[in-house]
């Protein structure tokens, strides 16, 4: 502030002062003028201006004091106000400077809080000087400026700061404050839990430490210098912690411009729960895709089973030998053990595949039904495995085979004997790895089916004609059942008829009440050849024909006790003559031989062998 005269200088130059007004007139008038200015000149300063003694008896102020404590004039400050302590707000504020211009002679730009008119807090900045006299302080002098306005915005801003810093901190995000080379210069606390670092940690680090993608590419990323302040751009990352465990990230970066340097903020979440419920959620779709895809694909296979109504889905009988049957069938139903069902052509093995199944843990999905007889040698091979499209000639368009379509249940192979040999292999490597290729793909298909097999031929017979392959019949012979031919059961014969009985009635609209005693016992003296299935045909027959309550099977002589088979005399002697190779071993000529045996030359007999087309089997 610049040397302070002291109080002897000012009397001396006043006194000198008066001493040249008095030796020349005219000036007493321009002094009075000059202190009339000087006194404007102070009560119209743009700071306040106050002096007091140093006991801190008020002796001048200005208009702009006065103003800036809430009063109109000074004589209403000095009136109200005559010392100075009663304008500091806190006393201790008070004592502090009267210490340090005790010390130094003066205070600069101190800001205290003072008290106005009716006690209304101010902020003023205070800067004061001593007056001495005979080296000896006697006045104070202050200038004092209002900064209430300044430092209410200051104090608000800083509130506004914590309130900010105080939700930063709680935020469930992470946020980084870096520059241009990457070094954070600000986290919050979710970042140092994210990341298993403190926050002391991260402030010697760069955001490549932890950005995988920014630490892999060993530079910034393209759009850091893209961004125009105040822009931001969001995108997906991956951030590393501490443990060196990743985890991805959903990244808001933008630009900050303060003053001359610019900074990226770096507001980070974890996605992980996201990425998971993602991939649920795809998996699902798959899931949902493919369950659809199969049940249109089996509902191709299942329309012709839709339209077969098993009114009776029960097998009948009260037998020994049926319920040896199903109670084997109880056992190996729980599991998933190949099942291969033997017996003559209408013994129900098809029935008997269906009880299994419904009681097995498969029993949610539908089971698959495939008659390898049925299907032509040159398409057997993509309706049990699938083809693509175009691998071969016709194959118009892709299609799911049959083992695909029962993944998760069960495929019934009826006739499985009559399945060719080139796909007996093919069949071996399912029931082995559960494995197969599509016709026209070399991708491996994966399932998990269970195979119930059925025959009326001898399987043992057909491997020793190699007809069958060895490895297949002992991988499908696991749990052999026998169903017996209804001629070994004859006891369940009623029982059956009357379930035929009801079956047909309802559906022919018919009521059958009696069933002759005779009839019944011709029934069941029958040998039926073709088993159940014969016996369904001839009473869905009879009820055909009845017209009462009582049931009629007409021609039951001649139908039903004539039970073999007339045969030509060509089939009887080209079965004679090949049942005779067999025996011999299909020696034609020689002793012993078939031509020898029959009684027969061996020209003769192989002329006949060519006329009844009988070759021996390969």
């Amino acid at each position: 502030m610049g040397k302070i005269p002291n109080y002897e200088e000012l009397e001396q130059r006043l006194a000198r002062l008066e001493r040249a007004i008095a030796k020349r007139p005219g000036v007493e008038n321009s002094v009075s003028a000059r202190r009339k200015r000087f006194q404007n000149l102070i009560d119209n300063a743009l700071v306040g201006i106050l002096r007091s003694t140093e006991e801190g008896k008020i002796l001048l102020v200005n208009r702009k004091l006065a103003n800036i404590f809430g009063f109109s004039s000074p004589q209403e400050f000095m009136e109200a106000i005559p010392n100075e302590s009663i304008l500091f707000l806190n006393p201790e504020d008070r004592e502090n400077i009267l210490q340090e211009m005790k010390e130094k002679g003066f205070v600069d730009g101190v800001e205290v809080e003072a008290l106005g008119r009716n006690g209304r807090a101010i902020w003023i900045s205070l800067s004061a000087r001593v007056i001495l006299k005979n080296s000896r302080a006697v006045f104070h002098e202050a200038f004092i400026v209002d900064v209430t306005k300044r430092k209410e915005a200051e104090n608000s801003l800083h509130e506004s700061e914590k309130r900010f810093r105080m939700l930063v901190e709680q935020a469930g995000d992470a946020f980084f404050i870096h520059d241009f080379n990457g070094k954070i210069f600000d986290v919050n606390r979710q970042a140092c839990e994210s990341l298993g670092y403190t926050r002391e940690e991260l402030l010697e680090m760069k955001i490549s430490d932890v950005d995988i993608e920014v630490g892999h590419k060993r530079h910034k990323p393209r759009f850091w210098n893209s961004l125009s302040p105040g822009q931001y751009i969001t995108f997906e990352g991956v951030h590393r912690r501490k443990d060196g465990s990743r985890f991805p990230v959903e990244v808001r970066l933008g630009r900050l411009n303060l003053g001359n340097q610019d900074l990226f903020l770096s507001l980070t979440r974890d996605i992980t729960e996201r990425k998971e419920a993602e991939k649920n959620l795809k998996r699902a779709f798959e899931e949902i895709k493919a369950l659809k895809n199969r049940l249109e694909e089996e509902n191709i296979y299942l329309r012709q089973e839709i339209e077969i109504r098993y009114r009776h889905e029960e097998i009948i009988g009260e037998s020994l030998a049926i319920k040896k049957v199903l109670s084997a069938a109880e056992k190996v139903a729980k599991e998933d053990t190949c099942v291969l069902i033997l017996g003559e052509t209408g013994t129900g093995k098809e029935l008997l595949a269906r009880a299994i199944h419904n009681m097995s843990p498969r029993k949610g999905r539908s089971m698959i039904k495939v008659n390898c007889a049925a299907l032509p040698a040159t398409l057997i091979e993509s309706e049990l495995f699938g083809r693509e499209k175009g691998a071969f000639t016709g194959a118009v368009s892709k299609q799911v085979g049959r083992f695909e379509a029962a993944d998760g249940s069960t495929i019934f192979l009826d006739e499985v004997g009559d399945l060719p040999l080139e796909l007996q292999a093919k069949l071996l490597r399912v029931l082995q790895d559960n494995k197969f290729e599509r016709l026209g793909s070399p991708e491996t298909i994966s399932v998990d089916v269970r195979v119930i097999a059925a025959t009326n031929h001898d399987l043992a017979e057909l491997v020793k004609e190699k007809k069958f392959r060895r490895d297949l019949y002992y991988r499908l012979n696991v749990f052999p059942i026998t169903l017996p031919p209804l001629r070994e059961r004859r006891e369940d014969i009623p029982l059956l008829v009357w379930a035929f009985v009801e079956e047909f009635s309802q559906s022919m609209g018919k009521s059958i009440k009696h069933i002759p005693k005779k009839t019944m016992e011709f029934l069941q003296g029958y040998s039926w050849p073709g088993n159940v299935r014969e016996l369904r045909n001839v009473i869905e027959r009879a009820l055909i024909l009845s017209n009462g309550e009582t049931l009629i099977i007409d021609r039951l002589e001649t139908e039903v006790s004539n039970p073999e088979e007339i045969k030509t005399l060509e089939e009887v002697e080209r079965q004679y003559i090949v049942k005779t190779l067999e025996k011999t071993g299909w020696r034609v000529s020689g002793r012993r031989g078939a031509a020898e045996l029959l009684g027969l030359k061996e020209s003769t007999l192989r002329s006949r062998m060519k006329r009844l087309d009988i070759e021996r089997p390969r």
